[in-house]
């Protein structure tokens, strides 16, 4: 899963969703991004909390998805970091 989500340089919080009965993670449309010929770029996760609870509302309602779930990814180096 790690080397699916993008973590920026610094580092920041990244949001992604799981879903279905193996909650595997969703490549999913956040914040409505669309290349130069109007097609939809999906990624696994977004730096934005609200556009991921955007895409889950959206899986509830669509699809009728019980089993969806809003997560913060963290990288393991940067939570081994001492809170100073």
């Amino acid at each position: 899963m790690a080397n699916l989500i993008d973590f920026k340089s610094p580092r920041q919080r990244e949001w992604g969703v799981l879903s279905g009965t193996y909650r595997s993670l969703t490549s999913l449309n956040y914040g409505g991004i669309t290349d130069e010929y109007g097609n939809p770029i999906n990624s696994y996760s977004t730096n934005c909390y609200k556009d991921a609870m955007e895409e889950a509302k959206k899986l509830i309602a669509a699809d009728g998805i019980s089993n969806v779930y809003v997560v913060e990814f963290v990288p393991y180096d940067y939570m081994m970091q001492p809170n100073v």
